[in-house]
């Protein structure tokens, strides 16, 4: 962890040097030294890092180091705002006065606090250097942990529970017969069961049978790569021992390749970690030709996917409710199957902690056979410790990670452990705290960082270390931790300096918790990122007072609050302490403040590093003046309440780093001028545009923007905003969202659509005459609602032949009695929803219709039945469909999560009777995923 620190240290002081130079004169040679002071001792952090935990002195001076690399970022930063602000206030000076009199004091006094940092630096890589600790080259990595001898942890594993059909389907795979899918790969988070899967698999009698040859090689982190070869040819010609071991390594190669080629064979490769583990053995296994198969298992789908981009990928799922409990009677009760019915109680409590895993339920049926059950359960937390066996499994995905990977991990314990993480929120929080590197390429040009920090997100993914549900487009919706990954990653975090959590729990109004924020923050080290979970318990609780927050974390910068439960009352001015004293900040979250009074205090101003502000879902009156001081912020969430008007003052123009910008959903400008955002040209994303508060020309100067949205546009006039907006350029323009509301709608003013020829999406609610003929429609138009149309012309034949259309919703928007697709219509539609047609008598959906259509929901179409077979029948003719049927309640349709195209399904309540079970139609369908219900507003916007 200390290497990421010096690592974005090193490079964020790169980058200054490059971008800032104008405002560096006179110490720029100072800040090149001590950039290459971080880079030196960075050799040296490799072998460090995987000392600190049986050497306290080495811990320490890594906790030193990381302090000075934090402290040299914020010294170098501040000095370039303060100068940067006082050329502009000197425009009219000459330049050779502005340096005399305005940084002449402030070079010097940055040149020595410089001078500090690099001779700190260099004390401390003299210490380490005695020490004993070793300088490691660029590249090379070091997997073993300092006197801890390699460990493996299959023994725990050998019970089976819930795995037959993944056996089948593996041996299915296994015996095809074919040039496809020569690579089974197996792979999941650590403490899944991938090994004694593969030994299930690999023992099967069918799978004996149907090879001439098996053979079985484990890899793990530290390996030889002859020795696995030998290994592995002892096992195919075990009558040639002795002319294997005589062998060269080139011959090795050889005779194994061709033995594959020969021979149809199977090889296991367990535990493979990285890339460069196959780049070491690949020339061993034939690709093509052959009928041989090769079996891996690996905690990285990314390694899967690399040894072969078309190999079959099989990800083991945690086990059910009931199958946990089975394995832990196989492992409680071995001798016999009886158990005692109070058991079952505690039992199932103590499994909640397993969260399905088969390591962590093996271990604990471990604990509960030698021990007294309720005894564990007192001491559940100490057994799945940071010292535990399940702890040090998963504890090898974090020492295994990348630098750049491990502070975007530890980031995650901030949130709740009970709801899932917002990809859209987490991801700017990642680039506000640099972690996140600028200027990354791949073969068609630079990469956005918001591009990096989704990859960086999958990569977690793929290593098994982060689950994550998509969205109907395929984006990422959500990520979570498994409760135990999260338990690592709480207590790596902790060692490591990196985060402070508080929860805080207050279940009476008058109950004060300042006492309780008192002493978790008086820490004997510098804290750097505060996460606050306050849970409230009864409505018209007050919020806790946070004044010592900024009386003693001066060096903050993150501050996230959480504000779970009941709505807490109070005042943005108690908030000021913290405006005023932690002026290191980056990232501020203050959002679901629902019951707050009053305006953001002037002191938030003085926040100038800030780069990420969020006050989504808060109440407030309004903005000062002095946000046009944060000449650092890219993440800005200014949303708010729904419907609550907030005033803005006209200086977010300022913000000309700004890459994302949420505007309120109901707001007025300060002043008598429009907003003005012209100068926003790094703008990504801008929501809520309102053109009656902001000028729409501006929009045509904000060359970089990427997705575009503006709600509640009320009045069929505001239909003229997209032959406005057609006439700009916008080269990077990816989506854009647009919600009209007008008691109605004609032919001629829908018409006025056509002309935009950007991808969007449209809410349109109002009574529509009739729909203009598609060739009037927006072409790239890939999602559209209508709502309260009314429409009395079937708009089938019209919708049909928009090329784009993914998903279409309408509600009380027909009031015919019949509906028509035709073969060839729909040909990108996959959401389907019908609601509120009470005329709706048949639905026609001639065969080749809606080729793609995965989900359908109907409801409040009570004349809908008589053809609802057959309508179904023809339109879920391909697997994994998704049906469900509504007539009486107004339950959202379950969201069933998994990325598009996931080829396991689970789907709830899909069975309406409607003269006949959809189930029966459909058969068993699964989906994998889960997570929360898709809302209205998700399948709309």
């Amino acid at each position: 962890m200390a290497e990421s620190v010096v690592s974005f240290a090193g490079q964020t002081i790169g980058k200054l040097l490059i971008d800032e130079a104008k405002f560096l004169w006179g110490v720029e040679g100072k800040i090149q030294d001590l950039q290459i002071e971080l880079k030196q001792i960075q050799g040296f952090l490799k072998d460090a890092d995987t000392r600190r935990e049986h050497d306290q002195a080495v811990g320490e001076w890594i906790a030193q180091l990381q302090d000075i690399a934090y402290d040299a970022e914020d010294v170098l930063e501040r000095y370039i705002l303060r100068v940067a602000t006082k050329k502009e206030q000197n425009i009219v000076k000459s330049y050779a006065c502005f340096v005399a009199k305005c940084t002449c004091a402030q070079v010097h006094v940055v040149g020595t606090e410089i001078e500090r940092l690099k001779s700190s630096i260099s004390n401390l890589r003299t210490r380490m250097e005695g020490h004993g600790i070793q300088y490691v080259q660029q590249g090379e990595r070091k997997h073993a942990r300092a006197s801890t001898p390699k460990r493996t942890y299959a023994h725990f594993e050998e019970d089976l529970v819930g795995r037959e059909d993944d056996i089948k389907e593996l041996v299915k795979e296994l015996l095809k017969d074919g040039k496809q899918r020569r690579v089974i790969s197996i792979w999941g988070m650590g403490g899944l069961g991938k090994t004694t899967l593969a030994k299930k698999v690999y023992a099967h009698d069918q799978v004996k049978n149907n090879f001439d040859g098996l053979a079985w090689a484990c890899v793990s982190q530290e390996y030889q790569v002859r020795n696995i070869l030998v290994g592995i040819l002892f096992k195919l010609i075990p009558d040639q021992r002795d002319g294997v071991m005589k062998m060269t390594d080139d011959e090795l190669f050889e005779t194994l390749y061709k033995f594959q080629q020969e021979k149809r064979c199977i090889v296991v490769l367990d535990d493979i970690w990285t890339k460069q583990a196959w780049d070491d053995l690949r020339a061993a296994f034939p690709v093509e030709n052959t009928r041989s198969k090769l079996l891996i298992t690996t905690r990285n789908r990314e390694v899967a996917e690399y040894i072969d981009p078309q190999g079959f990928l099989y990800e083991p799922r945690y086990l059910s409710n009931q199958e946990s409990w089975e394995l832990l009677m196989k492992r409680a009760f071995p001798e016999t199957k009886a158990t005692i019915d109070n058991m079952k109680t505690v039992g199932y409590d103590l499994l909640k902690k397993c969260g399905g895993l088969p390591l962590a339920v093996i271990m604990l049926g471990g604990l509960l056979a030698v021990n007294k059950w309720e005894t564990v359960q007192r001491n559940i937390s100490l057994h799945f410790g940071d010292k535990s066996d399940v702890a040090q499994v998963l504890a090898l995905s974090y020492d295994d990670l990348p630098w750049h990977l491990k502070p975007c991990f530890l980031y995650l314990g901030s949130f709740p452990i009970d709801k899932p993480i917002p990809a859209k929120m987490v991801l700017p929080m990642w680039i506000a705290e640099g972690f996140v590197l600028p200027n990354t390429y791949d073969g068609e040009g630079e990469i956005s960082m918001e591009d990096v920090a989704k990859q960086y997100l999958m990569e977690l993914v793929k290593r098994g270390m982060v689950e994550v549900k998509f969205s109907l487009s395929g984006e990422i919706k959500t990520c979570w931790l498994h409760d135990l990954m999260r338990d690592l990653c709480i207590v790596k975090a902790r060692q490591e300096r990196f985060l402070r959590i508080i929860d805080i729990q207050q279940e009476r109004k008058t109950e004060d918790c300042s006492s309780s924020i008192e002493v978790e923050v008086e820490l004997p080290y510098k804290t750097r990122r505060l996460s606050l979970d306050i849970r409230v318990g009864a409505e018209g609780s007050t919020i806790p007072r946070v004044e010592k927050i900024g009386g003693t974390l001066v060096h903050l910068r993150t501050l996230i609050f959480f504000n779970s439960g009941k709505s807490l009352i109070g005042t943005w001015e108690q908030f000021q302490p913290i405006f005023i004293n932690c002026k290191r900040l980056r990232v501020v979250k203050l959002e679901g403040f629902r019951n707050m009074r009053g305006n953001l205090p002037e002191s938030v101003g003085e926040l100038v590093h800030l780069r990420y502000l969020s006050l989504a879902g808060s109440m407030l009156n309004g903005l000062p003046q002095s946000m046009g001081n944060l000449v650092c912020m890219e993440y800005l969430d200014l949303q708010g309440l729904e419907f609550w008007k907030i005033i803005v003052p006209n200086v977010l123009w300022k913000m000309r780093r700004l890459r994302h910008l949420h505007l309120p959903s109901l707001f007025a400008v300060s002043g008598q001028k429009k907003l003005q955002l012209d100068s926003l040209q790094d703008l990504r994303t801008l929501r809520n545009f309102n053109p009656e508060q902001c000028d729409v020309n501006d929009l045509g100067k904000l060359t970089n923007l990427q997705k575009l949205t503006a709600p509640l546009l009320r009045g069929a006039d505001k239909l003229a905003i997209i032959p406005q907006l057609a006439n700009f350029t916008f080269k990077h323009l990816q989506s854009s969202s647009f919600e009209f509301w007008a008691p109605s709608f004609t032919e001629g003013e829908l018409s006025e659509l056509s002309s935009y020829g950007h991808s969007c999406k449209l809410f349109i609610k109002g009574g529509i005459e009739k729909l203009p003929e598609h060739k009037n429609l927006p072409q790239q138009l890939t999602k559209l609602v209508l709502l309260d149309s009314q429409l009395e012309e079937d708009p089938m034949p019209t919708l049909e032949k928009l090329q784009h259309l993914v998903v279409l919703l309408m509600v009380n928007a027909f009031v015919g009695k019949e509906m028509a697709c035709s073969a060839g219509g729909f040909l990108q539609l996959k959401n389907l929803l019908l609601q509120g047609l009470p005329n709706l008598e048949a639905l026609r959906v001639a065969k080749g219709a809606m080729p793609h259509l995965s989900r359908l929901e109907i409801g409040y179409c009570s004349k809908l039945k008589k053809s609802a077979h057959t309508a179904v029948l023809e339109m879920f003719s391909h697997p994994g469909s998704i049906v469900k049927w509504e007539e009486e309640t107004e339950e959202s349709w379950e969201d069933l999560g998994g990325s598009p195209g996931a080829e396991k399904m689970k789907a709830k309540s899909m069975r309406r009777e409607l003269g006949f079970e959809l189930g029966e139609i459909l058969g068993e369908i699964t989906v994998g995923g889960g997570g929360e219900d898709e809302t209205f507003d998700e399948w709309a916007m």
